[in-house]
């Protein structure tokens, strides 16, 4: 496949390439919000405002800025007016603990926030010392309102021969931050050219994404998955988006009956969910055509009962921060249950053993991904980027298998395996099966904490469906599961309850606290 990045003209703003307004797509629909509607030529006119109220405030070229929004509008102004610019926006995740968010604005140096009263109220005092402005979504002179007093100045910049910065395709146009689960987050750093590779590669080649379509993202925008899902991608095709600010399973059934839309990015836990609220909910999904999953390995069990139920596939993949978006990825009509899929058109992936040498088909190694969306680096991490980064590759930190079909099997987490007498396990062939039970709703398997490895034993941590209550019959009933379908070194010691299983930032499992002592477990 011939180089995207090498086919990009040297000066190139990628906000500009995305907010494109021929007569073809002007007036179509871009995102819905609520009971409001936005059209190209509208998302346009609002990221040029943006643009002008950063520059009077005295943003420049270079700058950050900060944008701690749910899924909005005001998000979408934002992120595309700085790049517009030639600032570098830096969106946080609003899941991310009052430390990080602290943490992340002064670690960025941003110069300007853009958020909620109830997030600045909430964050008060600010400790980054860098932070000139805060702009304000909601409350009294709200964002849109300013917005609005720059209609004039806008259109005057609208009419200069290039209103846009003039950046280049590999210079920074925006930073993500990882999710922090191992360490403080860090700031992955992306270039013009990214989002670009990420559209082409993954929206339009495998899932051949139309301008018809109408997209809803269970994740949101200032996480990797979300941003491709909800912006740039359905912008690359003149395709709409539903904006939603809301990740609870009963709101998001009632989004896909109100919008119908024709593709949906789920996430594993959100797709049971959904699938345990079938009676008492049930969800319409006539209009979908594509069903897609990424941040965590989908079960096998939850991918069989969602095509049961509703006759569709679940495409399952894999991406990074750091690459940005998908790489791997099953293809709509040859998905194999459990797999990851295969290398999205564009990306150079290997299983390497830990001489870095490819693995043989059927042998697990380290995942190493090359590709053009990958990051420049981390923000001021030169240790960790060196670690990341080899060459033009990246090692993901994940462990898998390629089979001799060219399907690759995720295998687990570097630091997800554990030992059982002397037996490595992977905690997904565990929750696999414990999924199968009825009452089980969302688990997760890791090893007992036993400082004696020898004594290592696998627990299980679960959370149950409606209807069901956590009880030592219960338990039992799980564990005899668990028997019949699992050697007996993997088989769970103890069953613990709780209402919700912690996650990080980004949604996936936070394995590491419960490999401590927590006094939320109910044990029995």
């Amino acid at each position: 496949m011939d180089s995207i990045s090498a086919q990009l003209p040297s000066i190139f703003n990628v906000a500009a390439h995305f907010l494109k307004t021929d007569l073809a797509r002007r007036d179509r629909v871009a995102f819905y919000y609520r009971d409001e509607s936005y059209t190209y030529g509208e998302v346009s006119r609002w990221v040029q405002r943006m643009a002008a109220l950063l520059a009077k405030l005295g943003i420049e070229r270079e700058n950050r800025v900060a944008i701690l929004l749910p899924d909005t509008p005001e998000f979408v102004w934002a992120f595309w007016g700085a790049i517009w610019l030639g600032s570098v926006p830096i969106p946080i995740n609003t899941t991310c603990t009052e430390s990080d968010i602290q943490y992340i604005l002064s670690d960025s140096r941003a110069k300007i926030l853009i958020s909620t009263q109830a997030w600045l109220e909430q964050l008060s005092p600010l400790a980054s010392p860098f932070l000139n402005h805060l702009l304000v979504v909601d409350g009294e002179n709200p964002l849109t309102s300013r917005l609005a007093e720059e209609s004039d100045s806008a259109s005057a910049l609208a009419e200069l021969r290039h209103p846009w910065a003039e950046t280049s395709p590999e210079e920074p146009a925006f930073w993500l931050y990882t999710s922090g689960s191992t360490g403080k987050p860090k700031g992955a750093i992306h270039l013009h050219q990214s989002m670009v590779v990420c559209a082409e590669c993954y929206s339009q080649k495998v899932l051949g994404l139309q301008p018809d379509d109408i997209i809803y993202s269970v994740a949101k925008m200032p996480f990797a998955y979300g941003l491709g899902n909800s912006l740039y991608m359905p912008m690359a095709v003149g395709a709409a988006a539903i904006l939603s600010d809301s990740a609870n399973a009963f709101d998001i059934i009632a989004d896909i009956q109100k919008y119908q839309p024709t593709v949906l990015f789920g996430i594993p836990s959100i797709y049971a969910s959904i699938l345990s609220l079938q009676k008492i909910a049930p969800l319409n999904a006539s209009s979908l055509r594509l069903c897609l999953s990424a941040a965590e390995q989908l079960p096998t069990t939850i991918w069989h009962q969602w095509r049961t139920t509703y006759g569709l596939e679940i495409c399952e993949g894999i991406g990074t921060t750091e690459l940005l978006h998908i790489f791997l990825s099953n293809i709509p009509g040859k998905c194999r249950p459990g797999s990851s899929g295969c290398p999205v058109p564009g990306y150079d992936i290997q299983v390497v053993d830990a001489e870095g040498k490819p693995a043989p088909a059927g042998e697990i190694g380290s995942l190493q991904v090359g590709g053009e969306s990958l990051m420049l680096g981390y923000w001021n991490r030169l240790t960790e980027t060196r670690k990341a980064l080899f060459g033009t590759t990246m090692r993901t930190g994940d462990k898998y298998l390629r089979d001799r079909d060219g399907y690759f099997w995720f295998m687990g987490r570097n630091d997800d395996f554990f030992k059982v007498n002397g037996m490595w396990v992977s905690p997904f062939e565990i929750e696999d099966v414990l999924l199968q039970h009825e009452s089980i709703l969302d688990v997760a398997a890791v090893p007992d904490g036993e400082k004696d490895s020898s004594l290592t034993q696998a627990i299980a941590y679960v959370t149950l469906k409606p209807g069901f209550i956590a009880s030592a019959d219960l338990e039992r009933q799980i564990c005899q599961l668990a028997r019949t379908k699992l050697p007996a070194f993997k088989v769970p010691k103890t069953i613990h309850f709780l209402t919700a299983l912690p996650r990080t930032s980004t949604g996936k499992i936070h394995r590491q606290s419960l490999r401590k002592t927590s006094q939320s477990v109910v044990g029995l």
